[in-house]
Order: C-alpha cells, then sequence, then structure tokens
C-alpha cells in the first residue's frame, strides 16, 4: 500500500482542486482506502475499486469499511463506470504494477467529467540519481527491487513489472486529452541533496536534446517543450515519487463527442 507520505501528498493536492470537497472521487486499486476515508470525512463522494480480494495492497485492516468499493476490477480492462462520472480519478502507486499503462489512462480520462482531474503516483525513474545511475549500469534505481527470476506467474502483477518512463507517459496523457497541470513533491531524501549539484548539467543536455528542428510538426515542437518543461521541474528531478496531475478540458470532451458521432 502507499506509505504515509505519499497518501498525505495526494490528499494535499486533492484538497486543492477547485470546488474540493463537494467532489466525486473515483480511486483505482485504493488498497485500504486511507485517503477516500478522508476525502469522504471532509464532504467529497468517494468510490475505490480493488483487483482481487487478497490483493497484496490490502493490510486486512478494515479501513474500507463505509466506502464503496468493487471488487475483481481489472485495470488493464474498460471500467464498469459511464462515461463522466467521477471530478477526480486517482492511481496511487499502481501504473508501474501494470505490464501496460494507455489502457487504464484511456479509462480514467473517459470517465472523468469536464475538468476532471487525474492524479497519479508512481516511483520515479527521472530523479536524478536515477538518472546517473542508469548512465552509468544502464539499470534505473527503483524504490522497490526489480522484477526476479524466482517468481511464481500469480505473483507477477505485486512487482514493478513496469516502472514508468515519463516521456511515454506523456504521450499517452495527450492522446487521451489529458494535460499535465503541474508535477508535484511527495518526499525529499536530504541524504540525495548532493545530486542535485548536477542540475545544471542536466538542464544543458536537455537543452541540446529537446531542441527544434524545421521538420519538426507544430504540435510535435510544442508537445516536446511541454516536457522538457515537466523532466525538468524540481520535483521530477528530485521527489522520490513522480506526482503529477492532468486535466481533462471542455475541448476534449467536445473533441471527443465529435469523433463518436461522425
Amino acid at each position: 500500500m502507499p506509505q504515509a507520505h505519499i497518501r498525505q501528498a495526494v490528499l494535499e493536492r486533492l484538497r486543492k482542486i477547485p470546488g474540493y470537497p463537494q467532489l466525486s472521487v473515483l480511486d483505482l486499486s485504493c488498497g485500504d482506502s486511507e485517503i477516500l476515508q478522508q476525502a469522504q470525512v471532509d464532504g467529497c463522494v468517494c468510490r475505490g475499486t480493488h483487483f482481487r480480494s487478497d490483493d497484496y495492497i490490502l493490510s486486512g485492516g478494515g479501513a474500507t469499511a463505509g466506502i464503496a468499493i468493487d471488487t475483481g476490477i481489472d485495470l488493464l480492462a474498460a471500467l464498469p463506470y459511464p462515461d463522466a462520472e467521477f471530478d477526480v480519478v486517482l492511481l496511487t502507486e499502481v501504473l508501474e504494477h501494470l505490464e501496460r499503462h494507455d489502457a487504464v489512462i484511456l479509462e480514467a480520462a473517459r470517465v472523468l467529467r469536464p475538468n476532471g482531474y487525474f492524479i497519479f503516483t508512481t516511483p520515479n525513474l527521472h530523479r536524478i540519481h536515477s538518472r546517473w545511475q542508469f548512465f552509468l549500469t544502464g539499470t534505473h534505481k527503483l524504490i522497490r527491487r526489480p522484477v526476479g527470476w524466482d517468481l511464481k506467474p500469480d505473483d507477477w502483477y505485486s512487482y514493478h513489472v513496469r516502472p514508468v518512463d515519463f516521456p511515454t507517459l506523456h504521450t499517452q496523457l495527450h492522446l487521451a486529452q489529458l494535460t499535465v497541470r503541474t508535477v508535484c513533491w511527495t518526499q525529499f531524501k536530504w541524504r540525495h541533496a548532493a545530486w542535485l549539484l548536477l542540475y545544471p548539467l542536466f538542464f544543458a543536455l536537455s537543452s541540446w536534446q529537446f531542441r527544434s528542428r524545421r521538420s519538426q510538426s507544430p504540435a510535435y515542437r510544442q508537445g516536446r517543450r511541454d516536457l522538457r518543461r515537466w523532466l525538468l521541474h524540481p520535483a521530477a528531478m528530485a521527489s522520490e515519487q513522480l506526482m503529477v496531475v492532468s486535466l481533462k478540458s471542455d475541448l476534449a470532451v467536445a473533441a471527443s463527442r465529435d469523433t463518436k458521432t461522425t
């Protein structure tokens, strides 16, 4: 289940959403639903999902009492909710456990109302010391041990089988008509502060890597500029988790309706 500092960071960001607490909130694979419990106390209408009854993220403490929980919800399949049903969709420390990410992002966008928010957290492969480790060894700095050769097939999903590559996910959010609004902090470990001395190096390398070319389309150049902005955000460079807040706009909803009617 998400650590306390992650839950607190998500709850703090949730409370900053316009209209809070008069919001409907869906938490996908919500574990013991600690975030939903507090949001419901504040006044939100809350719903959560579980994949299976023996899920590794359930402590068995019974914290889900009083929260509407739908069980057997596979996040690689269609969600059993109507279009535009929720104001907020949460996905906390779940993406890295899924073999693919596009399905759940598209479904999260579908069930969001106009100007609804999709908030997710995941271990941050893009913090500076992870980038440096990858440069030296070819492997990222992971928070949990990587998938091992000693696993049984049934245990696969409980490990970080697909750590999140943010450039790819940024594109998937765009294709789902979700716009990144901000990247947030969860936790900064002071023992990693020395890595921030490398920030100017990564800034310079990023400026070279993301330079525009005339052969690129305006939409492509704009997407690359937005991606560079968030990859260089202090939270993306130093937070233990990548916490992203994205927005579904009215224009996205209109475009989706136009597509369905043609």
